[in-house]
């Protein structure tokens, strides 16, 4: 098996979790994202409710993703429409990049990648800000390019 990859996303928009089917079913490495369904915090009638990363009721939500993203050697997160508003890629994304900064130092920003989701240019509020300065490409679409980027040397 190739690289550990967690691929950041917007779960809430229907393509981005096509995009994501679609490069793990054509990759040769390990892409995976987690599905928050199971540890969502939910009302009285079992509805989730939208929480924001700093809620405290998310910690059980913020304990298992961060322990998948310590396990996970590169991040990919997918760009759309609605992905530079979205709380929770912003925390998956700052999250990722100072666990491997106590890993790897200076050289965490390697591990990062955005990627523009097909057809996607822009995204509402622009891309997330956590990655301003921290990934040094953001892809167009492309799984060729980020199968050629996961194959290169860290």
């Amino acid at each position: 098996m190739g690289t550990r990859v967690y691929v950041s996303l917007n779960h809430e928009d229907e393509a981005q979790r096509k995009w994501f089917e679609l490069l793990a079913k054509q990759s040769r490495h390990e892409l995976h994202t987690f599905e928050r369904a199971e540890l969502l915090v939910r009302d009285r009638t079992g509805r989730p409710l939208r929480t924001a990363p700093t809620d405290v009721r998310a910690e059980p939500l913020r304990m298992a993703l961060r322990e998948r993203l310590m396990k996970s050697e590169r991040m990919v997160v997918l760009i759309a429409r609605d992905t530079g508003v979205n709380e929770w890629v912003d925390w998956e994304i700052r999250t990722f990049f100072e666990l491997k900064q106590q890993e790897a130092g200076s050289t965490a920003w390697r591990r990062l990648r955005g990627m523009r989701g097909k057809g996607h240019r822009v995204s509402r509020g622009g891309d997330p800000d956590a990655l301003a300065g921290r990934a040094t490409v953001t892809l167009d679409w492309s799984p060729a390019s980020l199968e050629r980027w996961l194959e290169t040397a860290l």
